[in-house]
């Protein structure tokens, strides 16, 4: 059992760093030609979440929880590089 979560934390460690590369050279193909056509598809996203952030007030504890993400081409490439780089491990 515990060979099977080891892997799960292991993809979802991979896909992560896929993510976030993919966003960075996204950022970084985005800045190389501003005002672009490179710039509109590799810059341009969708951010889902909670926008405004979900507040629990309990008077003695207050919780602010949020989440956002930023998707964009670059980084829908990064997962997918990232997947069949955990095919090939």
């Amino acid at each position: 059992m515990a060979k099977k979560t080891d892997n799960m934390i292991v993809l979802l460690v991979i896909l992560i760093l896929g993510a976030l590369i993919g966003s960075v050279i996204g950022e970084v193909i985005g800045s190389l030609a501003p005002g672009g056509y490179l710039e509109a598809v590799f810059s341009t996203g969708v951010s889902p979440g909670l926008t405004p952030p979900v507040v629990l007030d309990l008077k003695v504890l207050t919780l602010t929880l949020g989440l956002t993400m930023k998707i964009n081409l670059a980084s829908l490439l990064g997962i997918v590089l990232a997947l069949l780089i955990y095919r090939k491990l």
